[in-house]
């Protein structure tokens, strides 16, 4: 499969996630940018668009600052739901107070119904550093009565093109579903509810780079993609139908924290994070896991960078160790849920 360029040109900068790059002190830059966002969130007014009150101590309000307006970013149900709307004049996103290096992280998403073609829809992490590290679900839309695209990433010491795309089983606009990534020193597991849809491995022993040394920020996005989002930018996104919306809920992090102001990742690195990450992250798949895996990887897949001869010729060194097909004699019956995978026209309201 033959893919233009423009579909690697991912700008999270349109979310107003700019990465600053200054040519000394960055570090201390950054921190005091995000000090300073947290004092703003921290006494501003508590009442929101779509909201009487909300509870400085909510999901959101705790965890979060947002990167939006008023109009972009809403809070509902007492500040722990989280809307981020996306129109001609702005993009939206917001971004965790705090910083993790391995952990359980995710969180409920329900998506834009109809049309969202050009829409990309993020919950991802990143270290914010020249050679960054970043672990993305991208939600790619599409046109209305044709299915989202869920779309994996994974960045390591500024290393990507680690692309992996996936049709889902369910309709995602239509209710809140999981998406959670496990990270520890062992590997990354991407989970859609209790199925893994993808497993990178650590493989530094080949030499290949692996997010182990950089403490990751938690973001989410909604922002206009269409010139790569949408059978490769060939699809626009129409403003006609904006303002597009995408929800988030139920928060759940489980890691190791590295304090902005401190920034020492040794505790996360050591032995003495083990206890920790063997409850919070999957360390080993299931036999159900792995068969789920398979599953997804058989019929759900429709793009994987371990199999684009055009963009490498070459195999990277990881594909073979990091691949969804098991040898496994185990029969897979996939129940209702797994087995649909005709999303529809989602033309559901919140």
């Amino acid at each position: 499969m033959k893919m233009s360029m423009r579909f690697f040109n991912r700008n999270h900068q349109q979310a107003g996630l700019a990465i600053l790059k200054p040519k000394c002190g960055y570090q201390v830059i950054l921190a005091l940018v995000v000090f300073i966002s947290i004092c703003i969130v921290s006494v501003q007014s508590i009442t929101d668009v779509g909201t009487v009150s909300i509870n400085p101590q909510s999901t959101f309000r705790r965890n979060f600052w947002s990167t939006a307006d008023a109009d972009h970013y809403k809070l509902y149900e007492d500040g722990e739901v989280a809307e981020l709307v996306l129109d001609q004049l702005a993009a939206s996103g917001f971004a965790s107070n705090t910083r993790y290096l391995f952990g359980r992280i995710g969180i409920q998403m329900k998506l834009h119904p109809g049309d969202s073609a050009g829409t990309v829809t993020t919950f991802y992490t990143s270290s914010l550093s020249g050679k960054h590290d970043e672990l993305d679900f991208e939600f790619l839309g599409n046109e209305a009565g044709k299915p989202y695209v869920l779309q994996t990433n994974v960045y390591a010491a500024g290393v990507g093109d680690r692309e992996q795309r996936i049709k889902l089983w369910f309709d995602p606009t239509a209710d809140f579903h999981n998406y959670t990534i496990h990270w520890n020193k062992k590997m990354i597991v991407f989970m859609v509810d209790e199925t893994p849809i993808r497993v990178y491995k650590n493989n530094e022993d080949l030499g290949v780079p692996y997010p182990s040394k950089q403490p990751m920020s938690v973001f989410a996005s909604l922002w206009n993609g269409e010139e790569w989002a949408t059978q490769s930018g060939a699809i626009r996104l129409n403003w006609a139908k904006a303002p597009f919306g995408a929800r988030y809920q139920s928060y759940d992090v489980q890691g190791c924290e590295v304090p902005w102001y401190k920034g020492e990742v040794g505790p996360c690195i050591s032995s003495d994070s083990d206890a920790m990450l063997e409850r919070a992250t999957i360390q080993n798949l299931s036999v159900e896991q792995l068969v789920r895996l398979q599953w997804v990887t058989e019929n759900m897949v429709v793009y994987d960078y371990c199999t684009d001869i055009y963009r490498y010729p070459d195999p990277h060194p990881e594909c073979s160790r990091n691949s969804g097909l098991q040898d496994s004699s185990s029969d897979f019956e996939a129940n209702d849920s797994l087995s649909s995978t005709n999303s529809g026209d989602a033309s559901s309201s919140w």
